[in-house]
């Protein structure tokens, strides 16, 4: 297992709002249906918004579940996956969806979200060791990081 934690921009106010965060690009369906909120505050009250404690990561990891990712309110995510490179995969495509979920928005209108069904088969194609493979050897290509 391999756990992402980031603050992207475009992921933040997800966690800020009612507006759900869905899936709406095809590589996006490994983040499953549905992206929990976690509220530190719920449980611990007024912090600096850090997990800095056995029991918060626990209540954290609680909210992820059986998931990939969970949002934290107000701080990022957390994505979670059998490998860090899918980790890294999810990481990248939460991201893009989220931007292009704001970005959608603004066009007004009802936003079309992967069905139930292509939410599965989404997450299982981008779930095969070759595709996370193929995206890991492309992304370190572009960032010029030869053997890793």
């Amino acid at each position: 297992m391999a756990v992402v934690h980031n603050h992207s921009f475009s992921v933040i106010p997800f966690g800020l709002t009612s507006v759900p965060l869905r899936p709406i690009i095809h590589m996006a369906g490994g983040i499953g249906a549905s992206v929990p909120v976690w509220d530190i505050r719920d449980k611990f009250g007024d912090t600096n918004l850090l997990v800095v404690t056995r029991e918060q990561g626990r209540d954290l990891a609680r909210a992820l579940g059986d998931g990939s990712v969970a949002l934290m309110r107000g701080h990022g995510c957390v994505i979670a996956a059998k490998t860090l490179k899918y980790s890294v995969l999810l990481a990248i495509y939460l991201e893009g969806n989220a931007r292009i979920l704001l970005d959608s928005t603004r066009l007004g209108g009802d936003i079309v979200a992967l069905t139930p069904g292509e939410v599965g088969q989404t997450a299982a194609m981008t779930a095969m060791p070759l595709v996370a493979e193929r995206t890991w050897d492309y992304w370190r290509a572009r960032a010029n990081l030869e053997g890793i």
